[in-house]
């Protein structure tokens, strides 16, 4: 009994070596390989530019967040949250003059033409 499970499994070996000698045979062909490998190449290069790609997103966002987080600690400083908030009534005025006085000179020009 021994013997007979010895010599199956020195069968099954070899059949095993034999189907991967012809598995190997069949895809070192040519025609097919030098296709396989060309768009294996691309996508491998693809895959590396996506690579450097999400890289640089990841690294973008983090130093996005990094300076959203130093002007929020910078504004928790009254001087700065001060000067900060001056600046943008300063614009704000600006803006409100300008409108003020184009809405004026309308009003001159629709009194001049009547």
């Amino acid at each position: 009994m021994k013997k007979y499970l010895r010599a199956l499994g020195i069968v099954a070996i070899m059949a095993t070596v034999a189907t991967v000698a012809i598995a190997e045979e069949v895809t070192t062909e040519p025609e097919k390989g030098g296709f396989f490998k060309q768009a294996f190449r691309d996508m491998r290069e693809s895959a590396k530019q996506q690579r450097e790609i999400d890289r640089a997103n990841f690294k973008a966002q983090k130093m996005e967040t990094k300076a959203f987080y130093e002007e929020q600690k910078a504004l928790s400083n009254p001087k700065a949250r001060k000067a900060m908030q001056e600046e943008e009534y300063r614009k704000q005025m600006a803006d409100a003059k300008a409108r003020q006085e184009a809405a004026e000179e309308r009003i001159n020009r629709a009194k001049a033409s009547r």
